[in-house]
């Protein structure tokens, strides 16, 4: 087997795989109406969303996972 023929995953593989489950899950839910999306590109984060129609649940929920990432944080 020459060197042409080992085929590699693209670095992304996980973040595409992430993407693709989500848009699986909107398509098979008549409910999902809202998306927020943040994608490290490179050294920056880029926002993505619709239209956000509780902005303070919005709020509420990104506090909660921000508490989730800071345990993680201490816990490894």
């Amino acid at each position: 087997m020459n060197i042409a023929e080992i085929k590699r995953e693209p670095r992304n593989k996980d973040t595409l795989d992430l993407l693709k489950h989500i848009v699986q899950q909107v398509e098979e839910s008549d409910d999902a109406t809202e998306v927020l999306a943040f994608v490290k590109i490179g050294k920056d984060y880029h926002r993505f969303s619709t239209g956000i129609a509780d902005m303070m649940k919005l709020i509420a929920v990104l506090e909660v996972a921000k508490h989730d990432c800071i345990s993680r944080m201490t816990t490894a």
